[in-house]
Formats: structure tokens, sequence, C-alpha cells
């Protein structure tokens, strides 16, 4: 009876854990033409007659990194839901549908906007600041390093591509995903699902700009894989000829 008595509450907490998990949001990015180009102001003209004195533009990239803290209250979870097809061409992009489940215990705000472009102020030359959110598959890493990703955009400015996810709650996002750097060995593997959440500052100067990029690190809540099968088509076309 003692045993039933403590058992019960924790069946409670259970179910209504459960009863609280639910679909947010549902952002199809497969039929969407992502818009993520930034303006900067041009060029300055050059100094000289011929062209070779100072003018054009310049860009660059630096990264601030860091590393999870398991004492943090909030996760990520990132689940490969389905992929179509499951014999996938690495040439070829193929359809994904993630899971993104907030599995920490306290909310956690999201990027959820598909366009980057559309969060840069109106006037060009200003410094603005926004977060990105890639959604990854990938498969094993000594036997498939392939790595594909889709990116989705928040900034506060623009209230309607930041979303808070409370514990138990999650977005489905479709999106066409294309491998990067991946072999041309047919092989089978598995994909999962994998994430970087990151804060940007976008420095425009005339006739280029500089990123700051700032790795944050939720904890990451390992998932399920999805099983598939590498089938490089023109190479079985060659080899059938």
């Amino acid at each position: 009876m003692l045993s039933m008595r403590r058992t019960l509450p924790l069946l409670l907490i259970a179910c209504s854990a459960r009863l609280k998990a639910q679909e947010v949001k549902y952002i199809d990015l497969s039929v969407v033409a992502q818009r993520t180009e930034l303006r900067h102001p041009p060029a300055l003209p050059s100094d000289s007659k011929d062209g070779t004195g100072v003018g054009g533009g310049y860009g660059g990239a630096s990264v601030v990194d860091g590393a999870p803290d398991w004492r943090d209250p909030h996760a990520l979870a990132v689940y490969p839901m389905h992929v179509t097809p499951t014999d996938i061409d690495p040439t070829e992009p193929f359809e994904t549908e993630f899971r993104v489940l907030n599995s920490g215990l306290a909310p956690i705000e999201i990027p959820v906007s598909p366009h980057l472009s559309d969060l840069q102020p109106s006037d060009e030359s200003a410094t603005f600041t926004y977060r990105s959110l890639a959604l990854v598959v990938q498969g094993n890493p000594q036997r498939m390093p392939c790595v594909g990703f889709v990116e989705l955009y928040g900034s506060p400015n623009h209230e309607d591509s930041m979303l808070v996810l409370r514990p138990g709650e999650w977005i489905g996002v479709r999106a066409n995903v294309r491998f990067h750097s991946c072999p041309l060995d047919p092989l089978p593997t598995s994909l999962r699902g994998d994430f970087w959440l990151r804060r940007n500052t976008h420095y425009p100067h005339p006739g280029g700009s500089f990123m700051e990029i700032q790795n944050l690190y939720p904890n990451h809540t390992p998932t399920p894989g999805i099983a598939v099968h590498l089938v490089v088509r023109h190479l079985l076309q060659r080899r059938s000829k």
C-alpha cells in the first residue's frame, strides 16, 4: 500500500507532463524560397583615376565559442521524424521532417522565421543582431561524415520571428536538405538530428560586412536515428551500361 502511495503521484506527474506536450507551430520550408541575403552600403569610389587606390570592400567573420553546462535547465532535442526518400543520392536534396522539442526544464526562446533578409533594418548601414537555429541531419562521422542542415532566423525586434517553447512543447519543420562534403560510395547508415543555436551580429560597412558569431549551448538531448541508404545514381547508371 505504501509503495502504491509513492508510485501514484509519480504516475500523475508523468501523465500531466504528457498532456502538456504538444506541437505549437509547423513550418514548411519545402515550399518556401528563403530570403537570406544581407545588404550593406555600396563600396566607396576609388581615390585614384586608374582604380588602384582605396576603394572596394571586404568581409569577414569571427566565432565566439563555449561549451554546454549540464546544470543548465535549457535543452533541445531534434528528431528527424521522416526522410524521403530513404535511398538518398548525396548529390541531390531530400525531404526531411524535423521535430524540435524543448526537452529541458525551463522555457527556451527559438527563432522561427524562414527569412533572414526580412529581419534587417531598413538602414543598410545599421548594425543588427539576430539569432539562428540550424536543424541538422548527420550520418555516423566514422562511416559517413555527411552533414545537411536548414536554418531558421529571429530577432527581438520582430516579435513573430521568435517563439518561446515551454517544456514538452515542440515545433515541426519540413525542409529540403542537401548534404555537404559527403562520400560518393553507396552504403547504409543512420541519420541523426542535431542543432546549432547562435547569436549573430552583422556589422555592415561600405562594400561589405563583418559577422560576429556566438555559439549558444543549451543542452542537447540525443534522439533516435533513421535508417537510410546512400545511392549514387549516376554511378549506378554508369555501371549498368
